[in-house]
């Protein structure tokens, strides 16, 4: 479906969030993509307690990000979940998040495609992100 179309990217998408095994640590979320042909990603800070509002927002990320850069996007994201209600064609009482990515997906449908894989690049940049934010914290 997409592959013949002009500019395309394969965009890999990834969330942490640290703290969220230990209820007396605070809760730190990041985002992040990885572009598969050009190596370039991007990460940040953001606001989540959950894996699946952390993952959707990591999409919905990359989709502002990349989206105006990319005339089109395969966007692949490790939690099945999330792809799943995302791609589904109804979905009873979704969380604003998830409506707003159904949203942009519906509208966007000719030009973006999420997808599920296991193996994920943007895991690594998120995780070097995350890691040298603890070296800066720890070296100021």
């Amino acid at each position: 479906m997409p592959g013949s179309r002009r500019n395309l990217a394969r965009v890999y998408v990834d969330a942490k969030i640290k703290g969220m095994h230990d209820e007396k640590l605070p809760k730190e979320a990041y985002v992040g993509y990885y572009v598969e042909e050009t190596g370039e990603h991007n990460e940040e800070p953001t606001n989540a307690d959950e894996s699946d509002d952390a993952e959707i927002q990591a999409v919905l990320f990359a989709f502002k990000e990349l989206g105006p850069k990319f005339g089109n996007l395969t966007i692949i994201c490790d939690h099945q979940s999330v792809v799943s209600e995302a791609n589904r064609p109804t979905v009873k009482k979704p969380s604003a998040l998830l409506a707003n990515l159904r949203t942009i997906l519906h509208e966007n449908q000719s030009t973006i495609e999420l997808r599920a894989l296991q193996t994920n690049p943007a895991h690594k940049t998120v995780t070097e992100y995350v890691n040298q934010l603890k070296l800066d914290s720890t070296s100021s």
